[in-house]
């Protein structure tokens, strides 16, 4: 059994996601993996099969829970047909601030899962293999614009995210303007770069750039200059689009800014 998750996330991370690959020593059962859940609610387990070589053999599906009279246990049996070798494993979960107050506190750190290999006979006598934690620690967030660099950067990043990301910045660079209609296609496109931004970082292991956008807007950033005055020219109407985008932006804004800077900001 191998386990797979970021265990130090940034002060305010109340969602998270984690791995689990189990390659059974018996494909026909008796095989079971057993999470025991403590604060965090499990929002989502699924499941796929994969090859000797990695790839997926079909899609995601939701895994099929034992049945059992403790809340905080979930049981699955793994299964596998005879063209797969792993079974794996994807586990969502979400954490309540008002349960502890530890919970997002930077410095503090929490179990939030513990999870079992066993072995479990016809008779019902089991044998633990495996076990391992799946635990989360709060750090402090990193300078906004060396995060947004970081993700911007990182071969880790995914490419949709990272290609949004590379589109804002070229969206932030200040230019000559010569009318107000200019100064309004510029905010446009800006908030339609973050929209982007925001289309792509759905999945919970992408929240962190949400907040590192949102953070460095609001406690500033150097913005390179570039372009040359333009002539005179014309303008499509833009109030109806830009009052759509503001009101997405004042949105993320009062979402993911930390308490006190919501209205930093605002329009």
């Amino acid at each position: 059994m191998r386990v797979e998750f970021v265990d130090a996330q940034p002060v305010d991370t109340v969602r998270g996601d984690a791995r689990i690959l189990i390659r059974p020593l018996n494909h026909e059962g008796g095989t079971i993996l057993r999470l025991r859940r403590y604060l965090p609610h499990l929002s989502l387990l699924r499941y796929r099969d994969l090859a000797r070589d990695g790839s997926a053999l079909g899609s995601e599906r939701d895994a099929l829970i034992l049945p059992n009279d403790d809340p905080r246990l979930i049981e699955c049996e793994v299964t596998l047909p005879p063209e797969a070798e792993t079974r794996e494993y994807r586990l969502e979960w979400e954490l309540n601030p008002e349960d502890h107050p530890q919970i997002g506190v930077s410095g503090g750190e929490m179990l939030l899962f513990r999870a079992y290999l066993l072995d479990r006979s016809e008779d019902g006598a089991e044998e633990i293999r495996e076990q391992q934690l799946i635990r989360i620690q709060w750090v402090p967030p990193e300078d906004p614009s060396t995060a947004f660099h970081r993700w911007r950067t990182s071969a880790r990043t995914p490419e949709p995210l990272r290609e949004a990301l590379q589109a804002l910045l070229k969206a932030e660079v200040q230019t000559p303007r010569t009318c107000e209609l200019c100064h309004a296609r510029k905010d446009l496109d800006l908030l339609l770069a973050q929209d982007r931004v925001w289309e792509c970082s759905t999945a919970p292991e992408l929240e962190e750039i949400r907040r590192v956008v949102v953070l460095r807007e609001l406690t500033g950033f150097e913005r390179a200059f570039a372009g040359t005055l333009r002539t005179r020219h014309e303008h499509e109407y833009l109030s109806e689009q830009l009052a759509a985008a503001r009101e997405r932006r004042q949105a993320r804004l009062a979402a993911y800014a930390p308490p006190g800077t919501e209205h930093v900001h605002g329009d």
